[in-house]
């Protein structure tokens, strides 16, 4: 075999998952993947590598290892296990075999397991499947380091796909592409067959004499006592990609023409939304601003596998905002939320940087939109454009954000993005601009990833803004009218304030000209890591196509962890594992002003029962808010308080159809809308259940904050899920949320508050796949809204849709 020092950064890389990701207002995260010990007798020079060929007939996805197709693929193993001990053997056998078509490559997998009762598994939900028992099959299509493709299937069939973007160091579950797989329980384990289209892939052509060269790991979660992640690394050697969508025949077939190079995919819907509303006593009548029946498409050409030219007319969002994230009255930013239209998600990693400066959910409702995407092995470009019937703008302060949205006034965001990559370093640009009307903002920014060993990773970005703002942005977001006009020398107190520091950030008087700047250097060792992070974010940088919440700040944080193994219960064979985190946090304005100064002591276990246990103690002392809103000073105007809190984060699953989780913190807490600091208890218990075809999901969070031994406010939201999957063609959800808060508006500051809020949501949807291209959604949804003590003062809001969508597709030379 050949020894590639590139192909063994890869594997190294790509199995050493990011250790934690640093969060500077939560825990470190939950989800991460992990591999903590080396072998140094393992040798890159026994990575096998494949040449593949392409077969004809390709085989029926059903489960059935019979087909002929697979008697002439290539064998391939996952022998090896890669957490908790990093190239160690197996434990148990997983057969593997890879074949291409001239349009897919088909993966099948015999995962043997000495008693099935114990598999981890059910009918998920799309990207559902990461605590399950699953394989997957993860492929870098340049062997460069950009970007890698994980898909994952469990033994009930659920998929999820997962894009991991070296560059800017994310894992985004975000993105989802077009895929086929299906999975059958054995007597001897299970057995799963995958049918990849290389257009997902975006795999570029050889050119001359060189040959396409992909990177390819294969890995099986084995979740028992402890968790165990086995794996396999090789090369492929594919031919050059010619198309690999299908053509839809009617009866939901695939015709495939020879010597294809061009694939047209057209995504057409329509819909009817009776999308209704009342207060009491009122009759019901449909939105204005909603459009009863309405229809549009995505339209997908695909040149050579690796260009792509896209389009969307009206994008629809009905079958994608069931859960909406929900933060406490007590958070100042704006809550991320995940993008699922198809048009945005299909290149959303090229445009995934350091800092976020692309964040599609700002485009709210888009008419127009089209996008250029072009992949190589050296390089990856790309363009996209977009008309949005609204404006939605996010206003950052050092303190908290405000979303200005106006729905009369249309915007458009252009970005372009380019990144290269070469032994295992990247260097990008990109540009992006927004307009509506006289506002503009344009930025441009350089990034890059820095290789400086299997261990060390050093990752920068540099971005720099124009922004001129108009006049609607300031009122949108005041709270009282003629906010704008108040003079500058004027007192203005919080809670009897019209205007807030974002009014302030969105100031029409001036051109606003800043930088923006990241660093992060990551040391990942077997037994300890190091992260240090560096912000520099200018008082007037706007990233207004990106999700930039914060500005007129800088930040040093510095993390240092460190791993033990040991024995808890009998059978966890002396994996189970104890970390400790040590970080401090120090973050000030660009005048020097202290924000925060932030400490803290962390500590997890992970061993038996897929027990994981994070305590944490965090010790800050911060701003909050300002006094006076019509000031941006903090010295002297934004008081500092000393919390101290412990945080937790526990989760256990000690039998296959059960799993418990309660997260939560309790101490001293600073609130911002009223600038107190008290006392918060926040328990955030959730249990999952699985039987037969049924997954039940139930979770709640409980806040209660008391000021001076008594009740300031408390929060209490419920989630309760119910999906059952009775055939692969038909998938019925249940939800029910509960939303509830309430105020002691005798303490509180700002007297326009609500003493009670309560927002009760429950939707049914049902969703049919009639062929492989053609699917039905049906759903209803009722929401009743109630914001004071009367009891007979309530809105009601409902909705009945149904929406058909259907896959075209058309290939020519």
């Amino acid at each position: 075999m050949k020894r590639s020092s590139s192909i063994g950064l890869f594997f190294l890389y790509l199995f050493s998952f990011s250790v934690l990701a640093v969060d500077l207002e939560e825990k470190p995260s939950e989800d991460v993947a992990e591999v903590d010990d080396a072998s140094s007798e393992f040798s890159m020079a026994d990575i096998q590598q494949l040449e593949l060929e392409v077969l004809d007939e390709p085989p029926v996805i059903d489960g059935d290892l019979t087909d002929r197709f697979w008697a002439s693929s290539s064998i391939l193993s996952i022998d090896l296990e890669m957490y908790p001990t990093r190239f160690d053997k197996s434990v148990v056998d997983t057969d593997a075999l890879i074949g291409m078509t001239k349009t897919h490559v088909y993966f099948a997998f015999n995962a043997y397991d000495p008693d099935t009762s114990q598999l981890r598994t059910a009918i998920r939900e799309n990207d559902g499947v990461k605590e399950d028992d699953y394989v997957s099959v993860v492929i870098d299509p340049t062997g460069n380091l950009r970007k890698k493709y994980e898909f994952r299937v469990n033994p009930s069939g659920s998929k999820a796909d997962v894009l991991q973007n070296t560059v800017s160091d994310r894992y985004i579950y975000d993105w989802d592409t077009e895929w086929e797989a299906t999975a059958k329980i054995t007597e001897t384990g299970y057995l799963v067959e995958m049918a990849i289209p290389i257009d997902s892939l975006k795999s570029p052509k050889a050119e001359g004499e060189e040959r396409n060269m992909w990177a390819l790991i294969l890995k099986r979660s084995y979740p028992r006592k402890i968790d165990r992640t086995m794996g396999g690394i090789y090369i492929i050697y594919p031919p050059n990609p010619v198309s690999s969508q299908r053509i839809a025949s009617s009866e939901g077939g695939e015709i495939t023409f020879e010597n294809a190079t061009k694939n047209l995919e057209i995504y057409p819907y329509g819909i009817y939304h009776s999308s209704e509303k009342r207060k009491y006593q009122q009759p019901f009548e449909q939105r204005e601003e909603i459009e009863e029946f309405d229809a549009g498409m995505d339209i997908k050409l695909t040149i050579n596998s690796a260009t792509t030219i896209a389009a969307t007319v009206n994008p629809n969002f009905t079958d994608v905002e069931a859960d909406i994230a929900r933060d406490s009255i007590n958070n100042q930013f704006n809550v991320f939320q995940p993008e699922k239209r198809r048009f945005f998600q299909q290149d959303m990693d090229l445009y995934s940087t350091l800092m976020s400066l692309v964040y599609t959910r700002n485009i709210i409702d888009p008419d127009l939109g089209l996008s250029v995407s072009h992949e190589t092995k050296e390089y990856s470009t790309g363009f996209f454009w977009s008309n949005d019937e609204e404006t939605t703008v996010i206003i950052p302060d050092n303190l908290g954000s405000d979303k200005v949205e106006l729905d009369d006034l249309d915007s458009q965001s252009v970005a372009a993005r380019y990144v290269t990559a070469a032994g295992g370093s990247a260097y990008g640009a990109m540009v992006t601009q927004r307009t509506a009307g006289d506002y503009k903002n344009s930025v441009v920014s350089h990034d890059g990833l820095l290789n400086l060993g299997i261990d060390d990773k050093l990752r920068y970005q540099i971005a720099f803004s124009n922004t001129e703002y108009i006049e609607e942005f300031g009122d949108d977001i005041c709270e009282e009218d003629d906010c704008l006009d108040i003079p500058e020398d004027v007192y203005c107190e919080l809670g009897n304030c019209g205007t807030t520091s974002e009014v302030l950030r969105a100031s029409a008087d001036e051109t606003l000209e800043g930088y923006a700047a990241q660093i992060k250097y990551r040391h990942t060792a077997p037994k300890s890591f190091i992260t240090l992070n560096y912000y520099d974010i200018s008082e007037d940088f706007r990233g207004d196509l990106g999700y930039m919440t914060k500005a007129d700040y800088r930040l040093i944080n510095a993390l240092y962890g460190r791993n033990w193994y040991f024995e808890t219960f009998s059978g966890d064979e002396g994996k189970s594992r104890a970390r400790l985190y040590l970080s401090a946090t120090q973050i000030e304005n660009q005048a020097g002003a202290k924000i925060a100064t932030m400490y803290d002591i962390w500590a997890e276990f992970r061993g038996s029962y897929q027990t994981v246990f994070r305590p944490g103690i965090r010790t800050i002392e911060r701003r909050v808010n300002r006094l006076n809103q019509n000031s941006l000073e903090l010295k002297g105007n934004a008081p500092r308080f000393d919390e101290s809190y412990i945080q937790w984060y526990f989760e256990t699953a000690p039998v296959t159809d059960w799993t418990f989780n309660l997260d939560g913190r309790y101490g001293e807490i600073a609130d911002a809308d009223n600038i107190v600091l008290g006392d918060m208890a926040e328990f955030k218990p959730r249990v999952r259940y699985q039987i037969g075809d049924f997954n039940i999901d139930l979770q709640h969070t409980f806040r209660d904050y008391d000021f001076e031994d008594e009740k300031l406010y408390g929060e209490d939201f419920t989630t309760f899920t119910v999906n059952w999957r009775p055939s692969d063609d038909r998938v019925v959800r249940f939800l029910v949320k509960w939303d509830e808060t309430e105020r002691d508006l005798n303490r509180w500051r700002d007297p326009s508050e609500k003493s009670y809020e309560r927002e009760v949501e429950i939707e049914l949807t049902h969703t049919r796949y009639v062929t492989k291209n053609l699917s039905l959604l049906t759903g209803f949804k009722f929401e009743r809204e109630k914001d004071n003590t009367i009891p007979r003062d309530f809105t009601n809001d409902r909705q009945f849709y149904l929406k058909v969508n259907y896959n075209m597709g058309f290939i020519g030379n």
